[in-house]
């Protein structure tokens, strides 16, 4: 197994929800924080510079002008998991991760919670699932799995659309070799699907965002090259506009998320300590990024909101204080309701994680 193969590296450390991937990448390791599921828990956002306070006694931090709204935060199952997608409706939620047997693939729990989850899909072709999206038609999600492909492209990653409730893998065509991470689907003007997800160009090698029709074809790039280091996470506005998390673009170890404008690539948010892949995702009305992020206070996950017109902060506390390691979170493509996944060790050094979901 290649080093590409294991490389579900964080920025400010090392992703090692997959342990025998991350031995043969040679990861020395990873922090994680403890999380109970099984408990709903209902935060407020904050609202000028007062704090947020959730059921159980968890305070997150807050700030900024983003406004009063209140969200129920439910463990749906215990599960090692890097992304998670609600389907159109949020009847299920999809995510990628591993088995308790170290079998990574795509799996499935009901959003109503009470069962366990269920593999839609593992094994060969899959060998490094990552980013995950879900068509606007319930009938398929798509992988971003940046260790899979021949040799012949040094294994520089592949896409991957998934019938459902089958399960049947497919590679999308033209999305190979571009060491794709974060994705996002998207229906044009024309009522067709695309695919805008991070990656690396395969001719030139610079990092950047780019799109690709669902049912293959030839991949295009909205924007590569600097100041794009490690993009990971993608939203698109309905106008567009393109929000991407990197995760190294700034020296001091934060992330930077940049807006993509018709091209132009410049800072709309940074100091945000985001996990691998950086989860962000947009209201239905555009006017709200969330993006799942550590409190290095707390050491716990919480998703921050940034109002788009303004910049305006506030957060969301999701959990218990640990050493949480948050990583995706993605949106339902008709309701404002969220999917996001947090990893943690427990105090006996194992790895555990759950999959949450967030609505209003």
């Amino acid at each position: 197994m290649t080093e590409a193969r294991g490389d579900f590296r964080r920025s400010a450390g090392v992703l090692c929800a997959v342990a025998s991937l991350a031995a043969a990448a040679g990861n020395p390791g990873c922090s994680r924080a403890k999380e109970a599921p099984g408990q709903t828990v209902t935060a407020t956002s904050a609202s000028g510079t007062g704090g947020a306070t959730a059921a159980g006694g968890t305070t997150g931090g807050g700030g900024g002008a983003g406004g009063d709204a209140s969200y129920a935060i439910t463990p749906l199952a215990p599960a090692i998991a890097l992304d998670a997608t609600p389907d159109a409706g949020a009847a299920y939620v999809y995510f990628t991760g591993v088995d308790a047997g170290g079998r990574a693939g795509v799996f499935r729990v009901s959003a109503r919670g009470g069962a366990s989850a269920a593999e839609i899909a593992g094994g060969p072709p899959l060998v490094a699932p990552l980013g995950i999206a879900a068509s606007a038609d319930g009938g398929r999600v798509f992988v971003a799995d940046p260790g899979a492909g021949s040799s012949a492209l040094d294994d520089a990653g592949a896409l991957f659309a998934i019938d459902l409730p089958g399960g049947a893998v497919a590679p999308v065509r033209g999305g190979e070799g571009l060491h794709a991470r974060g994705l996002e689907v998207v229906r044009d003007a024309d009522g067709e699907e695309r695919l805008v997800f991070s990656g690396r160009d395969r001719e030139d090698g610079q990092p950047g965002v780019f799109a690709l029709p669902s049912r293959g074809g030839e991949a295009s790039a909205i924007a590569k090259g600097s100041p794009l280091v490690d993009p990971s996470g993608v939203a698109v506005a309905g106008g567009g506009d393109v929000f991407v998390c990197d995760t190294l673009a700034s020296p001091d170890g934060a992330a930077t998320i940049f807006r993509i404008e018709d091209g132009f690539v410049s800072p709309f948010a940074t100091g945000l300590r985001a996990g691998y892949p950086c989860g962000l995702s947009l209201t239905r009305d555009d006017a709200t990024l969330l993006v799942l992020t550590r409190d290095p206070t707390r050491g716990a996950a919480e998703v921050v909101r940034i109002e788009v017109a303004t910049g305006a902060r506030s957060t969301v506390a999701t959990g218990a204080a640990r050493h949480g390691e948050p990583g995706g979170l993605h949106r339902a493509k008709a309701a404002d309701v969220f999917a996001f996944v947090d990893a943690f060790v427990d105090d006996g050094a194992q790895e555990q994680g759950s999959v949450f979901l967030l609505s209003q």
